[in-house]
């Protein structure tokens, strides 16, 4: 769609003509990124405001075909057409996803088309009534984690999703609620409110010893997690993967343990899904919820939670709109989706990521940021003063690696290989009992020679 076509994708009787001319494509762009100028590397994935006007959208190579039998995760020259497939700007090194994941442009464009057809409709009734497509969109999302289509409501974040499975369980006073320290924090502050709110007992167990980032058996980590429980236990949660170490929790475990003394369970996934393959049946949680916008790359303010059928009937809605006939109840986890219109654009958004993940298959994906993440954590180790949490066990690692530099404050860790080119984009991360470090998270717009480029810079810290 050219500029001047935009021009006509909008409903003259509720928007200002006026005040839409200046809403191009790359003027759209140019004048988010000025509103945008003061936060630290707002300038990564686009150009600048007058690069944006002055530019041509790029002519980006299609999706490359996948090799006979799959991609092979060391096939440079494949992966790298994948990475050209993000707007990502010229010197820079995004190692971030496990924060905001780059939409590949594929997304971007399907996103950016759902926008515009939103406001070429005089009724808006695709983003608030009528979405045939939404029901190939959640068979879509049920088959890539490994779900009943009936297991899946759309949210608009793990945390969101987090609130909806937490805060509609029906839990008594005296009732006790288990999580770790390591938990993220926004969700043990629910944890916290409903508490004190309704009288439960909220308990978390210790897992800040540094042995817990090198583990190699993850019994230790069941056993303490166990050693938690009582009778009076009715909920539990923990991550699938700790955020701040990369520690791959071993879920199965802990899920099979809490369901033989009738306790639910509700997986925190922020970082697995597009990153490692999921089978939810196979995981055994009672409640899984995960966001779209991260390893998933789909659009911000999305993300599913899986309600396993038999447990649905202990989760109840916080706000329910229900169907057009009030006689008739939406059951299982699409209950909790039910609480008014939603976002046409960036439902088309998962349906766009997930069609890019289907392309390149989950298991290429997966076998690819495992060579990565273990590239990275073998060239790190390599280095004299750097210290690197997490194993090579690929039963308790991913594509999440956390280090540390000497003495080096981790903020000035995150600058240095900021401010000198190429850019590299990591962050900082801080848990209970002292953890802090950075963290590096790779994705598929990440190459072996980024890779490579980061341990040459942080051998160069180390040195100095």
């Amino acid at each position: 769609m050219s500029d001047t076509d935009i021009l006509h994708a909008f409903n003259p009787q509720i928007q200002d003509p006026d005040k839409i001319q200046h809403l191009s494509r790359r003027g759209f762009i140019g004048s988010m990124m000025a509103g945008a100028a003061g936060v630290a590397g707002a300038s990564t994935l686009l150009s600048s405001v007058s690069e944006a006007e002055a530019a041509p959208e790029p002519d980006l190579p299609d999706i490359p075909d996948m090799p006979p039998g799959g991609a092979a995760a060391d096939d440079e020259a494949y992966w790298e057409k994948v990475a050209a497939q993000f707007l990502v700007r010229d010197g820079v090194i995004f190692m971030n996803s496990g924060t905001r994941g780059i939409s590949p442009m594929s997304v971007h464009k399907a996103q950016t088309e759902a926008v515009e057809a939103v406001n070429s409709d005089p009724a808006m009734c695709w983003s608030t009534y009528f979405f045939p497509g939404m029901d190939k969109i959640r068979q879509d999302m049920a088959d890539f984690v490994g779900a009943d289509v009936d297991e899946i409501a759309f949210t608009n974040s793990t945390t969101d999703g987090m609130g909806l499975g937490f805060m509609g369980l029906d839990l008594k006073a005296g009732d006790e609620i288990l999580t770790t320290n390591y938990d993220y924090g926004w969700v043990k502050n629910m944890m916290a409110f409903r508490a004190k709110r309704d009288g439960l007992e909220f308990k978390m167990v210790d897992i800040s010893d540094p042995s817990f980032r090198v583990l190699e058996d993850p019994q230790k980590v069941i056993d303490v997690v166990e050693s938690g429980i009582t009778p009076k236990t009715r909920f539990l949660t923990i991550c699938h993967i700790n955020y701040t170490d990369g520690f791959v929790m071993p879920v199965k475990e802990i899920c099979e343990m809490a369901r033989a003394k009738g306790i639910i369970t509700l997986i925190d996934g922020a970082q697995p899904p597009g990153m490692m393959k999921l089978d939810m049946q196979d995981l055994a949680c009672d409640m899984y919820a995960g966001p779209g916008h991260k390893y998933m790359m789909a659009a911000q303010h999305t993300g599913f939670l899986f309600l396993r059928n038999d447990a649905a009937d202990r989760v109840q809605p916080l706000v329910y709109t229900g169907s057009s006939d009030p006689d008739w109840a939406i059951e299982g986890a699409r209950k909790l989706e039910q609480r008014g219109s939603t976002s046409y654009s960036d439902r088309i958004s998962i349906g766009a990521a997930l069609d890019f993940h289907n392309k390149l298959t989950r298991e290429a994906v997966e076998a690819r940021l495992r060579y990565l993440a273990l590239q990275l954590r073998q060239g790190l180790r390599e280095i004299d003063g750097v210290t690197v949490y997490g194993s090579d066990n690929p039963d308790l690692s991913m594509a999440l690696v956390s280090f540390s530099v000497k003495d080096l404050n981790p903020s000035d860790i995150v600058g240095r290989l900021w401010y000198r080119r190429p850019s590299i984009y990591i962050r900082t991360v801080g848990a209970a009992g002292d953890f802090s470090g950075v963290r590096a998270t790779l994705h598929v717009m990440n190459t072996a020679a980024q890779v490579e480029t980061l341990i040459n810079r942080v051998r160069g810290l180390a040195s100095n």
